[in-house]
């Protein structure tokens, strides 16, 4: 990363640094994020290394220093720096190698930490596409649907299904499929708002998860989602695709209070097969969505 950003500050001036990003080659502090080495600085007044604009930020004055990298192999992950002395002296080799070894123990904490969090989001995410898998939609769900009981308001899901996947694979080879989901995958997180949630469903199916929305809302998001599957398919290196576009409205739990996602899948799977058939039949759109006006609880669209 080009940033080093104060994660944790204790002494005056704390709260103020907490959070503030620097240039990663900026000060002492950058100097031993990009160097790997250790220093002691007794007066910074005479070393060019010092930065004084936290200085100025804080209205503290920093007279001398003790910095160690925090280090994962030979890869730098951070930096402690300690800032004068309570009872005015120097800092001596005997606590720098003291922090030393307190950079490496804390190094150790922080690349397990790191590394458990990267576990649990692998866990959570389709490692094809980048989207939320099954196992992370349902639990993003379970928060919403807790907070929805709370506070009230719907819910809507798009099922975006790659039409003829098999035949893609088949005619294109896997590299092309693959290329096609992520393309659909990417276009669904381009154009879906920050609340909304996206994950990849079996070989070649979507969901769209949109919190607070209502039929009319969903039917505005699928015209916007299925806009941006079609520009995505024309300029797609594996060659062009088409997608259709289910929609249900309506959370669903199961006899433990949870989401049950296969009864929202199997409600949105309705809509879209019902537009796949009236398609097939010869339907325009627009005259698919006027004969399926009354269905109860959901509509569908879909594009060639």
């Amino acid at each position: 990363t080009d940033q080093l950003v104060f994660q944790i500050a204790v002494g005056k001036a704390a709260d103020a640094l907490v959070g503030v990003r620097i240039p990663s080659n900026e000060g002492v502090a950058g100097w031993v994020a990009s160097t790997g080495h250790e220093v002691i600085v007794e007066d910074v007044a005479r070393d060019s290394r010092f930065s004084d604009r936290m200085d100025g930020m804080t209205g503290f004055l920093t007279e001398s220093i003790i910095a160690v990298p925090l280090k994962s192999g030979n890869k730098v992950i951070g930096v402690i720096e300690l800032i004068n002395k309570l009872d005015g002296s120097q800092f001596s080799p005997l606590e720098m190698k003291a922090l030393a070894t307190m950079a490496d123990f804390s190094a150790i904490a922080i690349e397990k930490a790191m590394l458990l969090r990267q576990i649990k989001r692998m866990a959570m995410t389709d490692a094809l596409t980048g989207v939320l898998n099954r196992r992370g939609l349902g639990k993003t769900l379970n928060r919403e649907m807790a907070r929805m009981k709370r506070y009230g308001g719907s819910m809507s899901f798009i099922l975006a299904d790659v039409d003829d996947f098999k035949s893609i694979n088949d005619s294109r080879g896997h590299i092309a499929g693959d290329t096609v989901l992520k393309t659909v995958a990417q276009a669904l997180l381009k154009v879906c708002r920050e609340s909304d949630s996206v994950a990849r469903f079996g070989g070649d199916e979507f969901l769209v998860a949109m919190p607070y929305t209502e039929p009319d809302a969903a039917e505005t998001a699928r015209q916007r989602l299925a806009e941006a599957i079609q520009h995505a398919s024309q300029a797609c290196p594996a060659g062009p695709f088409s997608v259709s576009l289910g929609i249900h409205t309506g959370l669903a739990d199961d006899e433990t209070g949870s989401i049950d996602l296969d009864r929202i899948i199997a409600e949105s799977d309705k809509d879209l097969y019902k537009r796949k058939e009236n398609r097939g039949n010869g339907f325009a759109p627009e005259e698919v969505m006027a004969a399926m006006d009354d269905e109860a609880g959901s509509q569908t669209a879909g594009f060639d």
